[in-house]
């Protein structure tokens, strides 16, 4: 890619462009402020965004290949006000008006609304534009968790996974996955209120947060190897994996990009930080190639 992005060099040529939307966190409600109190929430012009978003991506002279849409797509809120379905449903009613497929991966907000079992039926589930590897059935994610490979140009694999996958958020409280999730947060969280990171040496551990299961990551490691054999360039959505701050990194204790340690060196990483603003949009990104 071009050291600048969005621009191409003169020895560049343009493969393919996507694009990616992150913390939409739509409700119905007046302007209000994030749980730390700090920052202002535009709740319903956030929809205004996505529709602008939307516009930008239809009107391309060259359509991206896909939109990655990075989770929190509605807010907590709506499930006080159980709005959740009426406010999931104004989102994806709007995102049909995109002319090419968007991708859905999961954020706290959405186990705030609902439950996994509800997720996994529900039209974020976008597993259905998964890729097939032919003789690779090792590359075929589990049922357990919510990740999928595809390649919307070839020799790119785009790879989404479940931050959640282990978490206390969305499971039924009376289930064992709930309990091994739990006794790892209290492992590392005394606090009385698990969202707070207050006194911890490792911030990462609160309530909101979640983490990989080690199923997940071995796949994640089939998939990785199978680009790597192929040389496919590997682009890595998921929420929320940043290396700062700290409390949004995923849970228990990962702090390096797993896919450090398979020896790639053409990965990248989407993902949806903390932004300052309602929504974090990324309109567009280019792929190109460079001759030297």
């Amino acid at each position: 890619m071009d050291d600048k992005p969005g621009t191409l060099s003169e020895n560049s040529e343009l493969l393919f462009s996507f694009g990616v939307i992150a913390d939409i966190q739509y409700a119905d409600l007046e302007d209000g402020y994030n749980f730390q109190g700090n920052r202002r929430r535009y709740y319903r012009h956030s929809l205004l965004h996505l529709r602008g978003a939307i516009e930008h991506w239809n009107t391309e002279g060259r359509l991206p290949r896909c939109v990655l849409q990075l989770g929190d797509i509605i807010d907590g809120y709506n499930a006080q006000y159980k709005a959740s379905e009426k406010s999931l449903e104004l989102v994806m009613n709007t995102f049909q008006m995109l002319k090419v497929p968007v991708h859905h991966t999961w954020g706290n907000h959405e186990f705030y609304n609902f439950s996994r079992n509800y997720l996994m039926n529900s039209k974020l589930n976008t597993k259905f534009l998964e890729d097939q590897i032919v003789h690779h059935p090792e590359t075929v994610p589990s049922e357990d968790y919510y990740a999928y490979h595809f390649v919307p140009f070839p020799h790119f694999r785009f790879i989404l996974l479940d931050a959640y996958d282990l978490s206390v958020l969305g499971v039924d409280q009376s289930s064992p996955k709930y309990q091994q999730c739990l006794k790892i947060l209290r492992e590392h969280n005394p606090n009385s209120e698990l969202n707070s990171p207050q006194g911890l040496s490792e911030p990462q551990f609160v309530q909101f947060n979640g983490g990989f299961s080690q199923e997940q990551l071995n796949w994640l490691n089939e998939v990785l190897t199978f680009s790597d054999t192929n040389q496919e360039k590997v682009v890595i959505a998921i929420f929320p994996f940043t290396q700062r701050p700290l409390t949004v990194c995923a849970w228990p204790g990962i702090t390096e990009m797993p896919w450090q340690s398979f020896g790639l060196t053409s990965v990248w990483c989407v993902s949806s930080p903390v932004t300052l603003t309602m929504v974090a949009t990324l309109r567009i990104l280019l792929v190109c190639t460079t001759s030297t």
